[in-house]
Formats: structure tokens, sequence, C-alpha cells
């Protein structure tokens, strides 16, 4: 089925929150009770201001920061640490020094007799005096304001400057003490303690130099240092020459057997003998290949040159085994040195750990002297300090403004209490409005169905005249133009919505709870519809309690039942009815069968029946919340309308209806306001006109 409207859907339903149109219908509904409970807060804001006793609070402005010292001194001084370290609660003492009851007290019997005689009346006099002494701190600024609450500003502001006056004397009495007291006890104990452990650390310290004969144990230290660095440095040359002569030892090892084949090893280079020999060699060899050349091998002149060579050889190998002896006999030195060395090493490494051990100690004394000095001297400082200032005024403290008389009073504040009462005032009615909203959500106009509801308002249905029962009304001669008017309006909006949908159409209207004036709205659109020359059928669907055949049909006639129950076909049940133009297929009797025979095969039967035979069939079904078969019932419509009553329906209901329909799959073109109150024009075509005309003895419709 193509869409009704080419209007976009509307928003989501559920959710709690609201939307700015139906906020202002909200307060557009309940206005007054906004008004008058804002106005009844303010009424009593003003008059608990306005009743309520002047009240007086003249205040002085004190600075308070942390006292420092007047002889400057270096930052890292211990002394000076210690005192900022103690003065991290000087604010607070002073703050406690003003509550304090002996300073309240002293205050007190300052006073002239006049401003101290109603305190001493009292129970408590101090306590009461008290209780109107008010000190705010700002921490971030070093201020305290100290304040009195009174009736009377001037006696207030005079016991303020009292208060302050009396402060400074008590807490430059109190440094005074203190800095006297401080400065006995530096002279008497602290002072001629740390002199003595400065005597102790610098006699410790003579001792140990002088059991070291007064040698500097660093400059041993170091000397060690040196010697250790050259013994190591001499054991390395060792080993280097220590390497050298054991790599020739093991190169020359096999020369021993051969007298030649060492001859040109670097160890022989500065031997002179060897190289007379090895040129003998040389000549013996040199003569032996000439005369080879010439002689025989067993000539006696080649045995003499072999015999020549033979015994070179030897004196030559002789002089081998004897450099390899002397190399031997300097690498036994060298060894011999390298332990000689070593042990050396070893001793100075044993003194230099002692002489370490001897120079931590030097440094620890050195250090317990230097800190016992500074410690001194730190301390020295202070009671100078102490001793220049222990006559002098505090100069942490000093009054910033003194208390003058107020002209205003402090309590009540008319503006402030005003304006409180107004915004709480605002709070409050916007809170009784919401409740109120909770406990009554009935609808009362068109724009309130179309803002909570969401549904498009087709007519607006004033009541009708003319009768006060609760059975359905229709139109007729005595009807004013208002009234035909607005069903003439549903009509159009109707018609107008239907094109779409080819062949005849079937409207179902519904509502949400009973009574509220479906049956008449669908009485009063069939006969505006008949009046086109349509043709029109009612069908009365409330199979629980009909009061379409009874009233306005044969009431001998069969019945809805008798089609669906019996058997009978449904043109043999449709007659016409009492409205011009219009049949009607209703029931006689209510059944208890309802729901399931608007979902038997027969009600489908009676649907394909009159959309045969009629342009428009309008079916009048049960209330959607009451019962289950009424959304069964308007799924088979083509639209279907939901009448809201004026006044009746609560906005609850009436979505807890759409939601059904629109969950069970119906089609809803929108609403209709029924029974609606003067003043709700302009819904419907020609409601301008006459609206207000026939309104002064018409009761409400109803089904």
């Amino acid at each position: 089925m193509p869409p009704l409207s080419a209007e976009p859907p509307p928003p989501p339903e559920g959710g709690d929150s609201l939307s700015l149109r139906q906020l202002l219908l909200i307060v557009g509904r309940h206005w007054r009770l906004l008004g008058a409970v804002w106005a009844a807060t303010v009424a009593a804001a003003a008059a608990y201001t306005f009743s309520s006793p002047r009240l007086y609070r003249p205040q002085a402005v004190l600075e308070i920061r942390p006292e420092m010292p007047l002889v400057a001194s270096e930052s890292n001084d211990p002394a000076t640490m210690a005192s900022r370290m103690l003065w991290e609660n000087y604010y607070r003492t002073q703050e406690s020094i003003l509550k304090s009851p002996t300073l309240l007290d002293a205050v007190l019997k300052a006073l002239p007799d006049a401003l101290r005689r109603p305190y001493e009346a009292m129970e408590d006099p101090l306590r009461s005096f008290a209780r109107a002494v008010e000190v705010e701190k700002s921490r971030s600024s070093f201020i305290l304001t100290v304040g009195f609450v009174d009736r009377d500003p001037a006696k207030a502001t005079q016991i303020v400057n009292t208060l302050v006056q009396l402060y400074l004397e008590e807490v430059n009495r109190q440094l005074r003490e203190m800095k006297s007291g401080a400065a006995e006890m530096l002279s008497r104990e602290t002072l001629p303690a740390i002199r003595q452990s400065v005597e102790d650390a610098d006699r410790a310290l003579q001792g140990f130099l002088g059991e070291n004969g007064f040698i500097d144990p660093q400059e041993q230290y170091d000397a060690l240092v040196e010697s250790r660095r050259l013994v190591v440095k001499r054991i390395t040359e060792i080993r280097l020459k220590q390497i050298q002569i054991r790599a020739g030892l093991e190169t020359l090892r096999g020369y021993a057997a051969d007298g030649t084949t060492g001859v040109f090893n670097p160890a022989f280079h500065g031997t002179k003998s060897l190289d007379l020999l090895v040129a003998q060699l040389e000549t013996l060899e040199a003569e032996a290949a000439r005369q080879s050349l010439e002689l025989r091998d067993d000539h006696p002149l080649m045995l003499e040159l072999r015999d020549q060579t033979r015994r070179v050889k030897e004196r030559i190998r002789e002089a081998i085994l004897g450099t390899l002896k002397s190399m031997g006999s300097d690498l036994a030195a060298v060894e011999r040195e390298e332990t000689s060395a070593l042990e050396e090493q070893g001793r100075i490494e044993k003194e230099m750990a002692d002489t370490a051990q001897r120079v931590a100690r030097s440094r620890r004394l050195e250090a317990e002297l230097a800190a016992a000095r500074e410690l001194y001297n730190a301390y020295l400082k202070k009671h100078g300090e102490t001793s220049a200032t222990s006559g002098t005024r505090l100069a942490s403290v000093r009054v910033v403004d003194h208390a003058t008389t107020p002209l205003a009073p402090w309590k009540p504040n008319v503006p402030v209490n005003l304006a409180l009462g107004a915004v709480l005032g605002v709070v409050l009615g916007l809170g009784a409005m919401f409740v109120t909203e909770q406990l009554n959500d009935r609808i009362l106009s068109a724009k309130e169905v179309e803002a909570f509801v969401r549904l498009d308002v087709l007519s607006v249905i004033p009541r009708l005249a003319g009768s006060g029962g609760a059975k359905p009304l229709l139109l007729d001669e005595r009807s004013s133009m208002p009234e035909l008017e607005s069903f003439r309006g549903l009509r159009a909006e109707l018609v107008t919505r239907l094109e779409a949908v080819p062949g005849p159409k079937v409207v179902a209207v519904l509502s949400s709870m009973p009574s509220e004036g479906k049956s008449t709205v669908v009485l009063n659109l069939a006969k505006v519809l008949a009046m086109e020359g349509r043709r029109v059928a009612i069908l009365d669907a409330d199979m629980r309690r009909p009061s379409m055949q009874p009233e306005f049909g044969d009431p001998d006639a069969p019945g809805l039942e008798a089609v669906l129950e019996g058997g009978l076909a449904p043109e043999e049940a449709i007659r016409p009815s009492k409205v011009e133009g219009v049949d009607l297929l209703g029931m006689r009797k209510g059944s208890s069968r309802a729901a399931e025979l608007a979902s038997s095969p027969p009600f489908d039967r009676v649907f394909s029946a009159l959309r045969e035979r009629y342009e428009y069939v309008l079916v009048d079904s049960a209330p959607v919340n009451h019962v289950s078969e009424a959304a069964v019932i308007a799924r088979r419509a083509d639209a279907a309308l939901l009448v809201v009553r004026d006044r009746q329906t609560g906005r609850g209901a009436a979505l807890a209806a759409k939601r059904r329909l629109l969950g069970m799959g119906v089609e809803l073109a929108g609403a209709v306001l029924n029974c609606a109150a003067p003043g709700q024009g302009g819904y419907g075509y020609g409601y301008g006109y006459g609206y207000y005309y026939g309104y002064g003895e018409k009761s409400a419709s109803a089904d």
C-alpha cells in the first residue's frame, strides 16, 4: 500500500528527553502554577528578609606573612632552613591566637561597661562573645579578616578594633618572651655544647696527624701511586725482554747440530769470531769448488780442503752452543729481576692500602671539624640576631585596614536574598509543574497531540449539542455550522490522503480508551461522505459492546455474529441505517469470542464483500488498549484514524495505542481531536466561521 502522506516520517518515539516544542506546551499548560509557586517563593524570601533582624559586621584586615630573619644569611644556612620550616605553621598559629579564649576574655574585660554588661548578663559570657567573632582566612595572600556580628554597628566596630589592638600586644609580648628565652638558651646551653664539639673534633684531627708524623696522608698516597706506576712499567719491560730471549732460545735450539744453519740468526750478528769463521768457511768452500773442476774427489788436495772445512764447521758449532748458553744465563737473570719487581709491587700496594685508610680517616675528621665549625657559626649568627631583635615589635603582622562603621547591614542582604528567592521560585515552580504534568497528562489541545503523540490532527471536533448520554450522537438540522464543518474538514483530509489508494477504501476508526467518541465520529463521517453521493457502509466491529445496530439499524435483522458463526452471507446481513445513504453491518449483542472471530476466515470474507459493494467502508472497533482484536481488525483497513478526546485521553494511553497499532502494521492516517473546548479552531474547513455559536447548552458527546 502506498504511503498516505508525502511528509517525512515522525521522529522515533521513546526516550525521556523533551523537545523544545513539548517543553513550551507543558509550560503553556501550567504557567499559572509556575507563576503562583514563583510568587509564593519570592514573597516568602521577602518576608524572611524584611522580618529578620539587621545585623552589622565591621571587619579589620590583617596581613600575616612568615617571619623572616633581619640579618641576611646564605640560603643554605642550616639555621635559616630550620627557621623556615618552623614558620610554616605560623599563619595557623596566629589564627588560633585571634580566637583563643584568653585573648577574647581580655578583650571582653577591656570593653567599656556599657558594652560589657550585656554579655556579663548571659549564662556563658565568653562563649556568647566568641560566637560573634568571625575570622576568615585567605591563605594564598596571607590575609586574615577579623569581624564581629552585632545589631549595633558602632559597638561592633569598637569591639573589632579592641580585639586587633590586644592581639598585636599579645603577639608582640609572646615574641619578646620567645626571643629572650631563645637567646638565653643559646648562650647557656646550645653554644657551649657546640663549641665543645668543635674542640673535640679539632683535637681528634691533630692527634691523628701527630700519629702520622704530621705528614699529609694524601701526599703519601700520591707518592705510592707514582712508585707503583714505575714498578709496573719496569715489570712490563722485563717481561718483554724475557719474551724476546725465550723466542731466540726456541729458534736456536735446532742449530746445535748444524754449524752453518744458524749463522744468519740475528743473535749472532754481533759476534766477530763467528764472522771470521764464516769467512774462512766460505773461502774453503769456494776453493774446493774451484779445485773440483780439475781434481778428483780422492785427490790429496781435495781431501785436505774437506778436512779443513769440517774443522771450521766444528768451531762454528761450538760458537753457537756458547751463544745459546749465554742466552740461557740472560733468561735466568731476567726471571730473577721479574720476581724482585713483583715483590716490590706487592709491598707498594700494601702500603697504598694502609695509606688509603689513613686518608679516609683524615677526611672524616676534617669533615667533622668543618661541620662543627659551620654549625657553631650558624648558631652564633642566630644568637646575635635574636639578641638584636629581642626588643623589637613583630614585623610579620600588620594591620592593613582598621574596622570602620558599616553603613549597610551584613544580614539580611536584601538584593541577594530576593535574587535567591526568585531563582528558587523558578526551580520550585518548574518542579511543581513537572510533578503535576506526571500526575495529569490529559491531552488539552491538538498541538499536544502533534507534539507528544506525533500524529497529524486531521480535524478538531467540538462538543456536539443535543445529547448528554453515552450513546453515539448523529448530527441533524439542529447542529451548528462549526459542528458540521469539522466533519467536512475530516472528510476532505481523509479523501485527500487516500487518493493514492486504488479502488474502495476501508477506514478503521479507533480509540485508545472507552468513551472517547469514536462511534460518533464514524456515524457523522459516514454521513458527510454520503452527502457527496458516495456509497458508504459502516461495519460495527466492536464485537464486545456493539452500539450501532441497536440504535441506528434494524434491531431484528441478522447481525455480524450470524455471518461469522452461522455461515450467513455478508450481503444478507447488510441493512440500510438511519443515516441517509449509509448501510450498516452490525451485531445484535456482544460475543465472548470476539478475539477469535476477528482472526477467522469469515471476517476476511466480510471485508471482501464490503469492498465489492461500497466506495468507503468505515469500521467502528473496540478500544485498542483494552482488547486484543482491535489492532487485528485494523490491519485489514487501508487507513486508520485514532480518536483522542480532549481533556480525557491521556498522552500515555494515546502513545500506547499508537505503538500497538504501528507494531501490528496498521497504517495510521492521523488523529481526530474530539469534544474540543472552544478556542481550538483552525483544523478543518470553515472552522473559523461561526465557531462559538451554540455553545451555551452543549454537552459532551460519547460512544
